[in-house]
């Protein structure tokens, strides 16, 4: 996983969480050679078992913003219940 990754989180009214994931492009590319929405899945399935959260993603956007020279991944996060997520990482 990426050892330099800045989180953003705002909780809405609902319960809901927007995540926001910013990483540099020089780190992004080291790993991967494209940007894609499969990717972005997988980023973010790597982080939130990375820091062992359960909540659970949705609606998932990749941007790469050359001017900024970073590479921004947004979420929405859903905690249903409490409930422990498992994620399934061999399935790659």
């Amino acid at each position: 996983m990426f050892t330099d990754i800045k989180e953003m989180r705002n909780k809405r009214e609902d319960g809901t969480y927007d995540l926001t994931l910013e990483i540099s492009e020089r780190e992004f590319f080291k790993v991967y050679n494209n940007i894609s929405d499969d990717i972005a899945d997988d980023l973010i399935q790597q982080y939130l078992v990375d820091v062992q959260d359960d909540g659970r993603f949705e609606n998932v956007k990749i941007k790469h913003n050359k001017d900024r020279h970073t590479i921004r991944l947004t979420s929405e996060l859903h905690y249903y219940g409490n409930d422990h997520t498992d994620y399934n990482i061999n399935k790659r």
